[in-house]
């Protein structure tokens, strides 16, 4: 009881940590808009690698996602960035077939054969983030590095993945095939992340840019843990 108790608070802390941290940054961002004026609407797609745990990257394979973002400048080399973001993965069937060892089922249980034939619903991971992105002011060219780094809530939804193992045995020469259905629980978890990336902006005109952008994602939940590297690319208008 006092184990569940202590995760419990302790999820709770992180999440009204990060709600505050993204409460003052909106608030910091909106002072700046009124001295600023400047407005930033970014648009990105991409794909997204899974990391960790060993169940979502190595059963999980990259599909697509993007993110759509307000930008408002404190200086010309800082920007406060609020964002949502998100990413969908289908199952990676050969990655769970090659962690099932069918070879020592065939050898302990004297099957001719032992089949599997994993199936899943897609699973995704949906954000919700605000940002720091910092950039050099002095450089005077059309390209130009970027570091961005911030922290927010993450939604993370494992589908259940089901695996029926067939198993053929030829007793006195007559074929049986069994079949057993197995499955991986999946989940659902709300939990506080922080994030930290590179890019690179190209500027096309006073108002249009484009970028790319590779980011480590790290949830800090004592659950799932969920990690990933989103890669992507966009365009940011200011209005």
């Amino acid at each position: 009881m006092t184990t569940w108790t202590s995760v419990l608070s302790w999820k709770a802390i992180m999440k009204r940590s990060v709600m505050l941290s993204v409460i003052v940054l909106l608030a910091l961002t909106t002072g700046s808009a009124q001295q600023t004026g400047g407005l930033e609407i970014l648009v990105s797609s991409g794909v997204a690698l899974p990391a960790s745990p060993m169940s979502f990257s190595d059963y999980w394979n990259v599909q697509y996602g993007g993110s759509v973002g307000v930008g408002i400048p404190l200086s010309q080399s800082v920007t406060i960035i609020g964002a949502v973001e998100y990413f969908r993965f289908t199952l990676n069937a050969e990655g769970v077939r090659d962690r099932i060892n069918t070879e020592y089922l065939r050898d302990t249980w004297l099957f001719n054969d032992v089949s599997l034939d994993p199936s899943a619903d897609p699973s995704s991971v949906a954000t919700f983030s605000a940002n720091v992105r910092m950039s050099p002011s002095d450089l005077t060219g059309w390209l130009a590095p970027h570091l961005i780094a911030g922290a927010g809530l993450m939604h993370v939804s494992l589908s259940e993945t089901f695996i029926p193992t067939t198993s053929a045995i030829s007793p006195d020469g007559v074929d049986i095939s069994m079949t057993a259905q197995r499955s991986i629980r999946g989940g659902e978890e709300t939990e506080a992340f922080f994030q930290i990336g590179l890019g690179f902006d190209v500027r096309v005109s006073d108002a249009l840019g484009v970028f790319v952008e590779g980011r480590y994602v790290h949830g800090l939940s004592k659950g799932l843990s969920t990690s990933y590297v989103p890669l992507t690319a966009g365009a940011r208008y200011s209005l």
